[in-house]
């Protein structure tokens, strides 16, 4: 029997509540046109950009270090969970699958309303089948990389780039420590794999860090020769800070945004954990392109073999969502994109390029427990307004998503409106959900904002609290994950389950003082 409706008490937030265009497309088939559909149900999920794993956050652990609230990065974090959309019947390339979920928060039971855009399309990529590319790779060879051994796993990922790359393909190998050289200049891959192998064994690790001038030189060769046929990129490894040549991250944005929009994209390989992830994180997401962490040889072929293969095809240009609130909802913030922009009633998102994500399943992990490639999770938080217009079903929020097809200029745009059958102040005890698909947005979301509180309670003196909010949170994720995919769990839900436990302990470890927890009966309420 459901629990009787009761109204909101609180405002609605956690701390007290809740490119350019080119000619070739031969990696995207339509199955609609001929081409082979996705095998996973005619259902690829969107990528939106932007930080792709939470990799950096888990080295921190790794080095006994207690994050920042700073380091808790959602984008990164919702990259690594994959939530099946439902069929994308839009009748367009892309489509903006949106789904709402109510319910009381697992931090401390008050109100959440949360509104997911999901992003899928029916088309399916050909790894196999890419356009080809006009790419710059600018390598931080400063004396840091000699360190754990990042210079030589990331020559191992560069050796097999290298054996992937196309003969049709267009390389630059650029260098920087405390000076920035071309040591391969933009040429084919054709004729040239052996040189390219050399150039890669010959790298060593010496020096200052002038990021700057390793990116400006590798901005310059893509330039140098773009062609609007091919995929024109830069993509920018660093494992510090910048220490020499132009420093300011203010003019190190300024520089890589004149080469973007000259249609020169942008992806970034944070190393260790000393490299400025914000900075990393911000080229990316103003170059049209991506931000990874990775911290071993596995994880660097990884990341460049999902690169090459699933990220530098887009699937629509120019795309843009734009949401306005219902007359009883207000925005509270969004999370999963720092472009998403919005003010009290009214929200849009702006992108240059979208491209399809890779990742197939909640189990579709690598030998490593990389889980690279869901796709991109836009969650926008909505309070109730303190008077309300409607007592019973009412309008959360409509939605509008327009794109534009590669090499087409006109616009195809798709209209959807959100609604919730009460009055915008009542909770039912078990929640309301679309489906299961924003069920598990919505815990992967209480996931992401529990950890963000107790990395701040602890540095802020208060570990015993934070801890408490993990704890309460680890027991709330595996109730509901136990009984999933016919009682075989959530593989994403499992590893978020270690990576809180192990976050309890490394706060313990640096002086937090647990004290005990009262988990509640039933911890997941949604049962």
């Amino acid at each position: 029997m459901k629990s009787r409706a009761i109204p909101l008490l609180a405002p609605l937030f956690f701390a007290a509540a809740c490119a350019s265009d080119f000619g070739s497309q031969t990696a995207i088939t339509d199955p609609n046109s001929g081409g082979q559909p996705n095998p996973d149900g005619n259902n690829t999920n969107v990528n939106l950009g932007g930080a792709q794993d939470f990799g950096y956050f888990r080295r921190l652990l790794d080095s006994n270090q207690v994050p920042r609230p700073g380091d808790v990065d959602d984008a990164g974090f919702f990259a690594e969970h994959h939530t099946p959309l439902p069929e994308p019947d839009c009748g367009g390339r892309v489509c903006v699958q949106p789904m709402l979920g109510v319910m009381a928060n697992l931090v401390n039971g008050n109100n959440c309303t949360l509104l997911q855009l999901g992003l899928n399309s029916p088309l399916a990529i050909d790894p196999d089948n890419r356009p080809p590319l006009n790419l710059a790779v600018v390598i931080d060879t400063s004396g840091s990389m000699r360190a754990a051994g990042k210079i030589d796993f990331v020559k191992l990922g560069l050796m097999q780039m290298i054996n992937e790359l196309y003969d049709d393909d267009r390389i630059a190998i650029i260098t920087y420590s405390s000076e920035a050289a071309v040591v391969f200049a933009m040429d084919e891959v054709r004729g040239n794999r052996n040189r390219l192998r050399g150039v890669v064994e010959a790298l060593q690790a010496d020096g200052a860090t002038n990021l700057w001038g390793g990116l400006e030189l590798g901005y310059q060769q893509v330039l140098g020769g773009y062609d609007i046929e091919q995929q024109n990129r830069v993509i920018l490894l660093s494992d510090g800070q910048p220490t020499a040549g132009v420093t300011a991250e203010g003019e190190i944005l300024h520089l890589s945004k004149a080469y973007n929009s000259d249609g020169v994209g942008l992806t970034t390989i944070g190393l260790g954990t000393s490299f400025n992830h914000a900075l990393m994180r911000d080229l990316s997401l103003q170059g049209d392109g991506n931000a990874y962490f990775v911290e071993d040889a596995s994880a660097v072929q990884e990341v460049f073999t999902e690169e090459l293969a699933y990220f530098t095809v887009p699937v629509a240009f120019d795309l843009e969502i734009d949401v306005e609130a219902g007359v009883d909802y207000r925005f509270r913030r969004a999370y999963g994109s720092s472009l998403f922009t919005h003010d009290l009633t009214t929200g849009r998102l702006e992108i240059p390029s979208v491209f399809l994500a890779h990742r197939t399943s909640h189990d579709d992990v690598t030998e490593g427990q990389g889980r690279r490639g869901g796709g991109s999770a836009l969650l926008l938080e909505l309070m109730p307004n303190d008077e309300l217009e409607d007592d019973g079903e009412t309008e959360v929020a409509s939605v509008a998503l327009s794109y534009r097809v590669p090499g087409v200029d006109e616009r195809v745009t798709q209209h959807v409106k959100v609604g919730y059958p009460y009055a915008a102040d009542v909770l039912i005890r078990e929640g309301f959900f679309d489906n299961a698909i924003v069920t598990k947005s919505f815990v992967m979301l209480n996931i992401l904002v529990g950890i963000r509180e107790a990395t701040e309670a602890f540095h802020t003196g208060r570990g015993a609290e934070g801890i408490d909010v993990l704890r309460r949170l680890i027991a709330a994720v595996r109730d509901y994950e136990e009984d999933l995919n016919d009682g075989q769990g959530d593989v994403d839900m499992q590893l978020d389950i270690e990576l809180m436990e192990r976050l309890v302990d490394v706060m313990i470890a640096n002086g937090a003082l647990p004290q005990e927890t009262v988990i509640a009966e039933d911890p997941w309420p949604g049962d």
